[in-house]
């Protein structure tokens, strides 16, 4: 008799012990395995677990599906997932056939594992493995319940099944839960919410704000965010804890706490506070004195006892969590069911090997993409697959260059530890270890902390593969976090969220809890960009060896400044392990006096100290002392002073924006890369240059803009002269971050002399989900480039290179050309000034006499605008513009009929004084301040007569590349470039021949969604050979044909002109083909 699985059945199915004959039913009748084997197969292979064969699915879309079993032991290769590859060989036999993916059951007695496992033909792409863990009937297991249901509901089809396993969507879906109830509380507090209208968030006044609560942040909403995303982080933490059964044994003790209280009404400072700052910031021996000064509730005490005491930070008690803050019951019955609902896995999940369930890596998701005003900072979260690719990239490059390792070997060691440790030679292996041990890593934006615990995770994989059987995972992560990793972000909500990461990754190894480790000197806040105040240099605070044996230890030898700065060094040391609360607030206060005893040592002026010293020098948003908090960095016993990696992804913020706040910030901080139209990524890169070791290297994810932007010229300058571009990828039409409106790219350099040899990729025909497969990608598709200089780096392949660089030899730059290019009219204020036909034809009626008409029809002129430029033609819009050019010098008197129209619209609104007004109670400004007339446009227009000229019309922003030759006098407007001069018509062919788009496109800045910026700096650098009037005139005829009529046949014998004058071969014909852009 056939069994119906319902949500009932499959919880207990999920809750029970895994029991072999239920699962043959549950496979028979859920999955409809028709090819099951009457008893299991065992699989022969060299590890000690028990495995079998037990059958196959075929799926409703013919994927054939093979279902395994193994019973396995504590640290087993069938259980680590670094062991994936050799596990999904075992599936391979030729009496089974061939599998499209495998569905199978880990059980370890105590809990069992569910993993769908697909991409396990060939070797070119890795297995890909989803699990769900199933086998305590203290969780509710909703995702895989509802998952289930879907699959019963849809049928089993591969990509039904890929669904069911999906991480990502449980990850969306559980990020937007968690924004709702973070909402909830914002709302309560402020009475405001931020509502989705059409793709955008906009903050909407929804009730009335809690007038207590407001009073005690001061009405200070910034902080009220912050509290909030920290209560909620802590709480999240907490399910973590939950998850290691260390919170009183119950897996769901969190809400069955919040059921069971009776201070629901007022529950975050009479329990949540307490367990916070009580329980798991305070030894058991001081809990009971600090309950009493406070005023808790001691019979909390007993029920937790055996919560661990967790130092590091996480739960201080700091001046936002001093007021009451009273929430009503409901608010935290929605937050803990919804917690409730969802397995929390406490391993960061790797793209390849995956538990379905929020792994520590949301924390990160959750403050990148929660925070309203991140957007603003340009702060965006970085998917996994590009963190590791970037983490793996980045080893790969330190260790080729710190061991004598081949090149080969090194990498396929990174990429695939427990593989790859075979092929290193047992005499290396200890250099090898040595430099995994010393390598010095930071992240200077290090927003969620994404990147740090990638190399975190990639560390500890090599580790553990050179370690052999024997070594404590969560003392190597200690040891990392320690030796290894540093990080620095202007905002203290990013600083909270990533030193939480480091702690909960500790966490997730250790069998029984400890104190965790002092993060407040590792991971800090402060401005990346600025080590000065008020223009005095606070780099210099460091002390400098006096010796190459110099370990940081005082010496006779020292005078008082290195005294100082080694005393910090020294306390800093200490205070990392320190788990002592008193003996930490001792050792803040020395190092905060010892760094103060520095800046007066530096003789700074008696203004500036004074003003320092009301800065908090470990915490603040101004600027950071590098070379103090990070002082075993520039002092490094093997003199290679500076970090091995930096790596991140720094914001992308216009250094224009806010009226040129952030340009007069850094403009005076001696960037090379500096630029007031430019992109604070910039100098982010050249401050990773400065903080790296000779031979160090950059790894960053950034906006592509610098490659080809004006702006960008002076970091492309700075790139080719003073670092080596290692790998470039472009991910040019590949959306990557899902908030942002740029392209991105991947650089890697080194801080050593240019090789020009830089291996690039363009990853525009990839998909997103190709990007899980981006290191076999770049190394297979790679093109080298030789990068020399700062003008456009553009990445072509060897023969494009050829083709541009034969293009660019004979050509001439067109601002060494006999022509001008100009902008169009800028009016400022259209409606009043570009009119329709119908609107000519009546101001031309209403002249009083025939010599006023005459004039009148001569000064207004037909008009095209960017809109209009078509490829060889243009559609007319039938608009005409009053071209009262103030280099004309008009008199508006001579023109009655002109004046009245302009007239109609107020004279105020079309005054040129940037002044206010209130007419009839609405306020009308004025047009921007010129010493301009009333009537005449703002633009001056001294060009006015170059627009009479045959001329070239295209648009200033464009996704097309359209030119049209004029000889009909059409003014334009501002959307419009014009050029006049010698040989306009061969120029116009050219600018719309196949060979121009193809050799010239890119150098031109792209924008979002393909829109390329033909300013005239870009126009000036183009090469272009110079021709003759006979050969402008042949251009000229085909010219005036194709814009008579325009086809594909005559487009292209154009184009085959302009290869005759190039002289291309077949095969460069062949290859830049017919471009039309569409």
């Amino acid at each position: 008799m056939a069994i119906i699985y319902t949500s009932d059945s499959l919880r207990n199915l999920f809750q029970s012990s895994f029991n072999l004959a239920q699962w043959y039913s549950f496979l028979q009748y859920f999955f409809n395995a028709s090819e099951l084997k009457e008893k299991p197969e065992r699989i022969i292979e060299s590890t000690s677990d028990e495995g079998y064969y037990l059958g196959n699915i075929n799926t409703s879309d013919s994927y054939r599906i093979g279902l395994f079993h193994y019973n396995i032991r504590q640290g087993s290769v069938a259980n680590k997932r670094i062991g994936l590859r050799n596990l999904v060989k075992s599936f391979i036999n030729p009496t089974w056939g061939e599998f499209d993916a495998a569905l199978v059951v880990f059980d370890s007695g105590d809990h069992w594992r569910l993993s769908f496992i697909c991409d396990i033909k060939g070797e070119a792409t890795s297995p890909k493995r989803y699990t769900y863990v199933f086998g305590s009937d203290d969780l509710l297991y909703r995702t895989p319940i509802e998952r289930f249901n879907f699959l019963k509901k849809k049928g089993i089809s591969f990509e039904n099944l890929k669904t069911a396993f999906s991480v990502e969507a449980l990850s969306d879906e559980f990020f937007d839960k968690y924004r709702e109830q973070y909402a909830d509380f914002i709302q309560y507090i402020t009475g405001k919410r931020f509502v989705k209208v059409g793709s955008k968030w906009e903050e909407k006044i929804l009730g009335e704000p809690d007038t207590a609560l407001m009073q005690a942040f001061n009405h200070n909403e910034k902080k009220i965010r912050d509290y909030v995303k920290k209560m909620m982080g802590r709480i999240t933490f907490l399910h973590f804890l939950q998850r290691k059964g260390w919170m009183c044994g119950d897996l769901n003790y969190m809400q069955n706490m919040f059921k069971n209280s009776p201070y629901k009404d007022d529950y975050l400072d009479s329990v949540l506070e307490p367990l916070f700052f009580g329980i798991l910031n305070t030894k058991p021996a001081e809990r009971e004195a600090l309950f009493a000064d406070y005023g808790w509730d001691k019979s909390l005490l007993d029920e937790w006892k055996d919560i661990p005491y967790l130092n590091g930070g996480l739960f201080e008690r700091d001046e936002e969590d001093e007021p009451e803050s009273r929430f009503p019951a409901d608010y935290f019955k929605r937050l803990f069911q919804f917690f409730s609902e969802y397995n929390f896995t406490i391993d960061e999940n790797d793209p390849n090997d995956a538990e379905v369930g929020v792994d520590p890596e949301m924390l990160g998701k959750i403050f990148e993409n929660l925070l309203e005003d991140n957007k603003d900072k340009g702060a965006f979260y970085t998917p996994k697959e590009i963190v590791r690719y970037m983490c793996q990239e980045s080893l790969i490059a330190y260790l080729e260059t710190n061991t004598s390792i081949a090149k080969e070997k090194i990498r396929q060691f990174v990429l695939s530890p427990e593989e790859g440790v075979v092929d290193i030679p047992d005499n290396k292996k200890p250099k090898l270890l040595t430099a995994l041990e010393e390598v010095k890593i930071c992240d200077p934006a290090i927003g969620s902390g994404a990147f740090p615990m990638g190399l975190l995770n990639e560390l500890l994989h090599c580790r553990e593969a050179l370690s052999g059987e024997r070594y404590d995972r969560a003392e190597i992560k200690k040891s990392i976090i320690q030796n290894n990793i540093y990080g620095v972000d202007i905002e203290k909500g990013a600083v909270d969220i990533a030193r939480l990461r480091f702690w909960l990754s500790i966490v997730v190894d250790e069998e029984t809890p400890s104190p965790l480790p002092n993060l407040d000197y590792k991971i800090m806040q402060g401005n990346s960009l600025i080590e000065s105040f008020m223009g005095v240099d606070l780099s210099k605070l460091t002390y400098e060896k006096g010796h190459k044996k110099d370990k940081g230890e005082i010496t006779l030898f020292d005078d008082e400044k290195n005294r100082l700065q080694k005393r910090v060094f020294q306390l800093l040391m200490a205070y990392y392990s320190c788990s002592d609360h008193d003996r930490k607030v001792k050792l803040q206060q020395d190092i905060s006096d010892t760094i103060n005893k520095q800046l007066e040592a530096q003789a700074y002026d008696p203004v500036i100290l004074e003003q320092l010293k009301k800065i908090n020098l470990a915490e603040n948003n101004k600027f950071f002392l590098w070379h103090t908090w990070f002082s075993d960095v520039f002092n490094r016993d093997d003199d290679k002073n500076g970090f091995d990696i930096v790596i991140g992804n720094p914001p992308y913020i216009q250094l224009q924006n806010n009226g040129g706040e952030l340009a007069k910030l850094y403009e005076d901080c001696r960037f090379q890369t500096f630029a007031k139209t430019g992109d604070i990524y910039c100098l982010f890169y050249e401050k990773g240059w400065q903080l790296l070791c000779q031979q160090g290297h950059l790894c960053f994810i950034t906006s592509n803009k610098w490659m080809r932007a004006g702006y960008g010229e002076k970091t492309r300058g700075f790139f080719a002269k003073h670092t080596n571009p290692k790998y470039l990828i472009d991910f040019a039409g590949v959306k990557i971050f899902d908030n942002a409106t740029v392209d991105t790219n991947i650089l890697i350099f080194g801080k050593e002399k240019n090789e020009y040899q830089t291996r690039c990729a363009v990853t525009d025909k990839l998909n997103k989900d190709s990007l899980k497969n981006l290191s076999d990608f770049v190394q297979q598709q790679h093109t080298i480039c030789n990068f020399s200089n700062e003008g456009s780096w553009v990445i072509l392949s060897p023969i494009e290179q050829s083709i541009k660089q034969k293009i660019e030899s004979v050509g001439t730059p067109l601002k060494d050309w006999d022509i001008k290019i100009y902008r169009g009219v800028l009016t400022g204020y259209n409606d009043a000034f570009i009119i329709s036909t119908e609107k000519r034809d009546e101001i031309l009626a209403n002249c009083q006499t025939e010599d006023e008409r005459l004039r009148t029809a001569e000064l207004i002129r037909p008009i095209l605008r960017g809109r209009d430029i078509k490829r060889y033609g243009y559609d007319w819009a039938n608009l005409w513009l009053i071209a009262t050019f103030p280099s004309r010098h008009y008199n508006i008197e001579e023109f009655p009929a002109v004046k009245a129209h302009l007239l109609s619209f107020g004279k105020e609104r079309l005054e040129q004084t940037g002044k206010k007004y209130i007419i009839n109670g609405e306020e009308i400004k004025a047009r921007k301040k010129t010493s301009n007339k009333w009537f005449e446009t703002q633009d001056s227009i001294s060009y006015w007569d170059d627009f009479l000229q045959p001329k070239i019309v295209y648009p200033n922003m464009t996704k097309y590349l359209p030119f049209v030759y004029d000889d009909k006098q059409h003014l334009t407007n501002q959307k419009c470039f014009i050029i006049t001069g010698k040989n306009v018509a061969f120029l116009t062919a050219f600018f719309n021949s196949s060979l121009f788009k193809f050799c010239f496109r890119d150098s031109f800045p792209e924008l979002q969604g393909g829109t390329r910026e033909l300013s005239k700096i870009f126009f000036d650098k183009i090469p272009v050979i110079q021709v003759n009037p006979y050969t402008n005139a042949l251009f000229l005829d085909q010219l005036l044909d194709i814009q008579n009529e325009y086809t594909k046949s005559k487009a292209i014998a154009i184009d085959t002109m302009i290869f005759d004058l190039y002289d291309l071969s077949n095969e460069e014909r062949e290859l830049v083909g017919f471009v039309e852009i569409k």
